[in-house]
């Protein structure tokens, strides 16, 4: 900001360009739309500040913290998936997963991630051809695509992060942070129930487990 004259004009410029000022970052740091503060009140917002007393930037602390999320955080879900991969899977009750009373009519049975639940076919494989056309556009290395390749079309779907890194903990069934044509069928698949406007569920409930991952019993 300039230092002396001409603070307010630089303060009206900021405000009007801060939808270019979030696309510029939406695409530099690959962040969903959804995760942004809503335009029009950040604006009204930004209007009622004195500038002035903003604090300047701290450039060893902005990179403290980047180390964090590249390393730290990184280190830590790792430790996470470990631990959930040696506990027993519990259960899904409650919501659409609790049809015990009242069979078919029990609340959202069928509808959502419980479409399909008593069907044979795996209700994925409904859509799946055409996810496989997007899948195989993500250069795929040994059938599967990157984290980083996957993350670039689901945030197409302009869910907040938050949503997106939960579909991916429900799609990257054998947890090696990458998707094979399956498991990115049934992230696209998810997807499409939470835009729909149902809830995911916590666990992936067995009949979305896709075929070939299906434990055979003893």
């Amino acid at each position: 900001m300039p230092s002396v004259f001409g603070k307010e004009n630089k303060k009206k410029e900021l405000i009007a360009s801060l939808g270019d000022i979030y696309k510029h970052i939406e695409r530099e740091h690959q962040i969903s739309p959804g995760d942004f503060p809503n335009l029009k009140k950040m604006q009204d917002q930004l209007q009622a500040q004195d500038l002035n007393r903003f604090q300047p930037l701290k450039p060893k602390l902005l990179e403290a913290v980047d180390d964090m999320l590249a390393h730290d955080i990184a280190s830590l879900m790792i430790l996470v998936r470990q631990e959930e991969t040696q506990r027993p899977n519990p259960v899904v009750k409650g919501g659409a997963f609790d049809g015990t009373l009242h069979g078919p009519f029990g609340h959202g049975y069928g509808e959502g991630a419980g479409e399909g639940i008593d069907e044979a076919e795996w209700v994925v494989a409904r859509d799946k051809p055409a996810y496989d056309e997007i899948f195989y556009t993500l250069s795929p290395i040994n059938g599967k695509v990157t984290g980083a390749n996957a993350k670039k079309e689901m945030v197409k779907s302009k869910l907040p992060n938050t949503v997106l890194g939960k579909i991916w903990k429900l799609a990257d069934i054998d947890k090696d942070g990458m998707l094979d044509d399956e498991e990115f069928a049934l992230a696209n698949h998810l997807i499409k129930v939470k835009l729909e406007g149902h809830e995911l569920p916590a666990e992936l409930p067995a009949h979305l487990v896709p075929p070939t991952k299906r434990k055979i019993p003893e």
